[in-house]
């Protein structure tokens, strides 16, 4: 008798191989930019996309893209600015959009009998990934900005992003409280790297 396997998955770089066809989210945003736009940030090296791949159907279950940017030194909050040298800007990476297929994840659950925790599969990925990009071309801070979801988004059952990454650590900006942020340093110090 023949036992049926498990699909594996992968997190892996996005390529136009993958399937994001059946990606659902209760934000459009998220759903419109892995469907839509992750190919045009890829190719023009804008951003990098990680996705967490159903290996055997190629199907795109989740993902999170990383780019870099500068941050504006007197923008950190002031238990950071202490902690880094002043330089008039800081640089870091910036987790732009992190996805989860909510019908994959609803599927998942079930299975399971609890919470699939994808979202948090994939923000350690992010993490692991962007502390070793930072010791090899420095960067001081993670950046994420939680979009707001819309009013009809919220009424749908939407649920506010921020309080995710706010249980993990990241902390606003003095000057936009819907971008957050953690030092690399943190996350070292959380992956026992110190």
């Amino acid at each position: 008798m023949r036992q049926k396997q498990n699909p594996t998955y992968a997190i892996v770089p996005w390529t136009q191989d993958y399937d994001a066809s059946e990606f659902s989210s209760d934000l459009t945003s998220i759903k419109k930019y892995i469907q839509e736009h992750a190919h045009r940030d890829v190719s023009s090296h804008t951003s990098a996309v990680f996705v967490l791949l159903e290996t055997a159907t190629n199907k795109i279950r989740g993902y999170y893209s990383l780019s870099s940017i500068s941050v504006v030194f007197d923008g950190l909050p002031p238990v950071m600015q202490k902690k880094l040298p002043r330089y008039p800007e800081t640089s870091g990476v910036l987790l732009g959009r992190l996805g989860v297929d909510k019908n994959f994840s609803i599927k998942c659950s079930a299975a399971l009998g609890e919470k699939a925790r994808l979202g948090e599969l994939l923000l350690v990925d992010a993490q692991a990934r962007a502390l070793s990009n930072a010791k090899k071309q420095g960067s001081a801070v993670m950046v994420v900005d939680a979009e707001m979801p819309r009013p009809e988004e919220l009424a749908a059952g939407a649920r506010d992003p921020l309080p995710f990454y706010t249980q993990y650590g990241f902390v606003p900006l003095t000057t936009s409280p819907r971008r957050v942020v953690k030092t690399m340093r943190q996350i070292e110090k959380e992956f026992g790297m110190v």
